[in-house]
């Protein structure tokens, strides 16, 4: 059986309605359907390395045990914040 509905047929809606409709209805049932070919790729990431001092590095890991976030996580953030506040400064 072909489809009977067309895509250009669903009203304007916010995302928690077409959430809904999507719940409620399947892409195959309208015409022009088809599957995309998307993918989704992180971008590539540089490895370092950096040797620290046993107090910082205790003091990392009393730092990421009390937020919960992994040592290598925080230190990043710490240094993503650090390069945020340079670009501030710079722009």
């Amino acid at each position: 059986m072909k489809p009977t509905k067309k895509l250009s047929d669903i009203p304007h809606m916010n995302d928690e309605e077409l959430e809904k409709f999507w719940e409620k209805n399947e892409p195959e049932d309208f015409e022009g359907w088809q599957e995309g070919n998307l993918k989704f790729v992180r971008p590539p990431k540089k490895l370092i390395q950096l040797r620290l001092e046993p107090g910082d590095v205790r003091i990392i890991d009393r730092e990421s045990k009390h937020s919960g976030i992994d040592r290598a996580q925080l230190v990043r953030s710490w240094v993503k914040e650090k390069i945020r506040n340079i670009e501030k400064q710079e722009g």
